[in-house]
């Protein structure tokens, strides 16, 4: 009975040694995402992600990050972002870290936040139409320099991955 105790032991701690290595390796890989505020629901992440253009600020869909982003849209004479999205706020994250805040805002609006914004595409997102963009809507020059979208954490995570334009 004693052996066949160390034996149970000593497999389980063999498992453990085998297992911890692999699950510390996708525990320090980095993860971009973009997230409601309000509940932390993640809208997209680098998994949905094509390719991020660090001059234009917009992010090409993959078919996986168009079928996220066009479940959040409404189609009826022109495209808009559903309620669940539009002027909802957000926060770009890497790993647990929030790098920039800004709003969920509509191109058709009247009005234009003060603030970093994702907007809609005027086409619903098809092979054809694949990208959304990060607006920086402040009204002065001065505020470019201070833009958080050319963090150099997103820039060099998408460049790593080879995903940056």
């Amino acid at each position: 009975m004693r052996i066949i105790n160390r034996n149970t032991f000593l497999l389980i701690i063999m498992l453990l040694i085998y297992i911890s290595p692999l699950q510390s390796c996708d525990d320090s890989e980095q993860k971009f995402g973009i997230y409601l505020l309000e509940t932390g629901e993640l809208v997209l992440s680098d998994e949905h992600i094509e390719a991020y253009n660090a001059e234009t600020y917009e992010i090409e869909l993959n078919q996986r990050g168009i079928e996220k982003w066009n479940s959040y849209m409404i189609y009826e004479s022109i495209p808009k972002l559903a309620e669940t999205l539009y002027y909802k706020d957000f926060v770009v994250r890497m790993d647990d870290d929030n790098v920039y805040w800004g709003k969920f805002w509509s191109m058709v609006s009247s009005s234009i936040p003060d603030c970093i914004t994702i907007t809609e595409s005027l086409l619903k997102l098809d092979d054809m139409h694949n990208t959304i963009q990060i607006r920086l809507d402040f009204g002065s020059q001065s505020a470019s320099d201070k833009d958080p979208r050319n963090n150099p954490k997103i820039l060099i995570f998408f460049r790593e991955r080879g995903l940056l334009k």
